[in-house]
């Protein structure tokens, strides 16, 4: 199967491509990792496959409208 055929199928069977969907799922886990855990984003951002804290800085933040220093603000209890 082609790379092209597997992304099309891919994102018919999920509504997203393969790209959005482990950015999805890495998001979901350093959202976790925020909330649950004193790690500094640096550390959250090795955890979940990222470069760097700013790195994971910068998509946090485009794609969920916060910064990643906020949501811990926030959602923490």
């Amino acid at each position: 199967m082609s790379n092209s055929q597997l992304s099309r199928r891919f994102q018919a069977a999920y509504r997203y491509s393969p790209i959005e969907y482990v950015t999805l799922l890495r998001l979901q886990k350093a959202k976790s990792l925020l909330i649950d855990t004193d790690h500094t984003i640096d550390v959250i951002a090795e955890l979940c496959g990222y470069q760097n804290g700013f790195y994971l800085s910068r998509i946090f933040t485009s794609k969920l409208k916060i910064s990643p220093s906020a949501y811990r603000r926030t959602y923490r209890f």
